[in-house]
């Protein structure tokens, strides 16, 4: 993301904004009549780059010759406060452009407090907010993702809403635009004839849902981009089913993504294997609504653990229902390493449980919790609701049981400390569901019975972590609500409302003073009960599923009676597919063979490297920068040794470390291989695995008894270069500080106002900082610093690199210490 700063250290986590990642596309070539299309996300790098349907649309619409796809996410505050400063605008990350010079600009609408981040964006991006006010030379502004189920509340903002899902939907807006370039009317009028796009202005009909039945036949992103900084889920995710068939009454996304459609087990097995092969993640997640209920999970994750359980890649799978959790699954999740494991019971009785649709008892919560902890998981969550329709003050004391129960099996089981999470949500009503019609309850009492789980479950034992009830109340307000809702939100971003799913962000008050400024009560759309015969106002949406199926769920629901899993038994829910249609339950898991999965015939070895880290990649942190080098090692096959115990990891070991904005030309790492390992060979492919601005300069090998990196290296030298019109200080100035003097060992001033300087370790611990703020009185944003080297013994200033050297200095040392003694 280019912005007109020249040090990007005075934001936080620069990383978010300074580009080319691996795999990242900028096409710099455009053709004339190139679609560009900025597919933005209404939250930071950290979350949207975690978005599986971002990373889909970008190798999309990046396939065509006539179009291209670039990320634009929302800033942090500082950023954004950076960018309305300068009087700049919200640009893309790849090429740097405005979004008001994009043709097509769409956003994904998850969650409805992002809709504020949505508007600043527009904003910020130098587009008129609302859609009315848009001409020519204004871009498209779409909409897709679940939220657009009820595109009401949004309907002043986005000129077309995407329902359902977009791989074929995004290649008919591409071909619009191209067809019709600066023509906003014409494309509208496209828009609004294709099937899965609601048009306001445009569209009279009822708009279908738009849905793909062969997984296996629409492309997936095998080569996503890696983000440099840490988000949400770092890992390679593959959707192994869309969809859930188990009808949970209070879940939206159970509903509109009806039919389940799987991916079948070797197309998983394949996208998994090359997505590995191109991030150098060493984590896969298998996702779905309902991983447990994928016709071959078992066989799969086995097979996939065949092929690369020895290069400690481990597996993961979303919260799975009690009935899913087997010993199969179980075991093959836990073969590489275990982290923590989720289930979602939601509701605490078996009565309210019915109601729902969730379909277990309280001997199958038994059964597979002791399963979980006979296999050695020590940290468990367990998912709760709370508000739910027909809840009552048993419920929630039967709650409070399961999550005791889940206690007193762990502590039959095992020894160790245990970890049991619990977490709260207050139910929220949503439309195209079972309960669409049932107001949410009063926040006071959502309140009070957050509060008594918290008090019945003792933190010696339980983490309860509960959500927000306003922002629970919000969220239904604006998921049930209608045009109207549209002016609170705007409302509520003009007083300054934005990234509101952040806690430390989200201000109610601002929201109050929303609703009084537009006469819109959240409220009262929030706790509204429909009747069941009522016009609502997301009717103009066809999702597939019928009101009549929806109206005969919630009679069901109210009477405590369970509706089958649709995969056993078809309800006539109006979506016209058969049972089991999209399954791939008789698709046997092929096994290949597998190279380098033996046991290693060579003891490890120890290698060092010596690697630079500059240009823009000077903003990495630390972590950020391992990360970097981890992946590439993965991607270029390097043979790397691993530690036991619980959580395996690489043994590798860094030198002391560079700041966010450093640069470094001679940095050092160690780390353990197994032979064979050339060297040069290895150096010149991990550098194809890098980005540009990090290269590795050197390997050579080093004895098992060497120093580490951190006990040797005791000196530093530093080029400092002011970025504003700041002097240094004399070297008499500098040395007549007592403190800071037995550090410097060499000083110089040169081109003016730059300054080398060579520093020694000592007691104190004398950072960069310290130097730069004596030496220009100034802090670290102010100057740009690079590390051109780092020593060892002493004043002898011998390189890490130099390893006949060390061993002499040891040896000499090792000499002089035994000379002491014998005298």
């Amino acid at each position: 993301m280019v912005f007109l700063y020249v040090n990007l250290a005075f934001f936080n986590k620069p990383s978010r904004y300074i580009n080319g990642e691996i795999n990242s596309i900028s096409k710099t070539s455009k053709a004339p009549d190139e679609v560009r299309i900025a597919l933005a996300f209404p939250d930071i790098y950290d979350i949207g780059m975690s978005h599986l349907g971002l990373k889909i649309l970008y190798k999309i619409i990046n396939d065509l010759s006539y179009a291209s796809a670039e990320r634009v996410f929302a800033p942090w505050p500082d950023m954004e406060n950076g960018i309305r400063l300068s009087k700049d605008r919200l640009r893309s990350l790849e090429t740097g452009t405005e979004l008001k010079d994009f043709d097509v600009v769409g956003f994904s609408l998850q969650y409805e407090l992002s809709y504020t981040s949505v508007l600043n964006m527009i904003d910020l991006g130098g587009i008129p907010v609302k859609r009315s006010e848009r001409s020519d030379h204004d871009p498209i502004v779409v909409a897709g993702g679940p939220c657009t189920v009820n595109p009401y509340p949004m309907i002043d903002f986005i000129d077309a809403f995407f329902i359902g899902d977009s791989e074929e939907t995004v290649l008919h807006l591409s071909e619009a635009c191209r067809d019709n370039r600066g023509k906003r009317d014409m494309i509208l009028k496209a828009l609004s004839g294709i099937e899965g796009v609601f048009v306001p202005g445009y569209s009279n009909d009822l708009v279908k849902r738009a849905f793909v039945t062969d997984l296996d036949s629409v492309p997936y992103p095998v080569a996503p981009v890696v983000p440099y900084t840490k988000t949400v889920h770092d890992r390679v995710n593959i959707e192994i089913s869309r969809g859930c068939s188990r009808g949970c009454r209070f879940c939206q996304a159970g509903s509109i993504y009806r039919p389940v459609r799987e991916r079948s087990p070797n197309r998983v097995l394949e996208l998994a294997d090359i997505s590995l092969q191109n991030t150098g993640y060493d984590e896969v997640s298998f996702t779905s609504l309902s991983a447990g209920d994928y016709c071959n999970l078992g066989p799969m994750l086995a097979e996939f653990n065949r092929r690369h359980g020895h290069n400690m890649i481990t597996t993961s799978l979303p919260s799975l229902r009690v009935g899913a959790v087997n010993s199969e699954v179980l075991n093959e999740i836990r073969s590489v390493r275990k982290g923590g494991f989720t289930i979602a019971p939601e509701a605490g009785s078996e009565r309210l449980r019915k109601v729902i649709n969730k379909d277990f008892s309280e001997e199958d919560y038994e059964r597979a919790l002791g399963m979980l902890f006979d296999a050695g998981w020590q940290t468990v969550k367990l998912y709760f609701m709370i508000g739910l329709p027909s809840e009552t003050a048993e419920d929630i004391v039967s709650l409070i049981s399961m999550a005791k129960k889940c206690l007193t099996i762990a502590r039959k089981r095992i020894k160790k400390r245990l970890n049991i999470n619990i977490g709260i949500s207050p139910f929220v009503p949503k439309p195209h569901t079972p309960f669409q019609w049932y107001g949410q309850h009063e926040i006071k009492e959502l309140v009070d019975k957050r509060r008594h789980i918290s008090k019945e479950l003792p933190r010696s034992h339980f983490s309860v972590k509960s959500h927000n009830e306003e922002m629970s109340i919000l969220e239904a307000a604006i998921a049930r609500g209608d045009e109207n809702v549209g002016g609170l939100i705007e409302s509520a971003w003009r007083n300054g409302s934005r990234l509101d799913a952040w806690r430390e962000f989200f201000d109610m008050k601002i929201w109050r003073d929303a609703m009084d400024r537009s006469g819109i009560d959240a409220y009262s759309y929030a706790m509204k009960r429909y009747d069941i015969n009522d016009h609502l106002p997301w009717d103009l949406i066809d999702t597939g599923v019928s009101k009549e199926f929806l109206a005969s769920e919630y009679h069901k629901a109210m009477n405590g009676v369970i509706t089958p899993d649709c995969a056993d038994q078809c309800s006539a829910c109006g979506i016209k597919c058969k049972s089991r249609q999209f399954l791939h339950e008789k698709d046997p898991v092929r096994r290949i063979t597998v190279t380098g999965n033996g046991e290693k015939r060579f003891s490890h070895v120890r290698v060092r490297c010596r690697f630079s880290k500059a240009g823009k990649l000077r903003y990495l942190s630390h972590l950020e920068l391992v990360n970097v080098l981890m992946r590439a090692f993965r991607r270029a096959g390097v043979p790397l040794r691993y530690s036991g115990g619980f959580r395996p990891s690489p043994k590798i070991s860094f030198g002391p470390a560079l700041g966010v904005g450093i640069s470094g030309i001679s940095e050092f790492l160690d780390m353990d291989v197994y032979p064979p390992f050339d060297p040069d060979e290895f150096t010149g492919s991990i550098n194809k695995c890098l980005p540009d601005d990090v290269k590795i300069d050197k390997m050579v090998f080093i004895e098992p008894g060497m120093p580490s990196l951190n006990k040797f290296i005791d000196s530093y030298e530093y080029n400092i270069e002011p970025l504003t019109d700041i002097k240094p200080v004399s070297y008499e100035t500098l040395v007549s500080d007592t403190a800071i003097k037995p550090s410097v060992h060499d000083f110089a001033i040169i081109d003016g106002g730059s300054v080398k300087i060579r520093v020694l370790d000592t007691a104190d611990g004398l950072r960069i900082s310290d130097i730069v703020k004596r030496l220009y009185g100034s802090t670290l944003d102010q100057v740009r610093v690079t590390r051109t080297g780092m020593w060892g013994m002493g004043t002898s200033f011998i390189s890490p690199m130099d390893v006949e050297e060390i061993e002499a200095e040891i040896d000499r040392e090792r000499k002089e210490i035994k000379g002491e003694i014998a005298s």
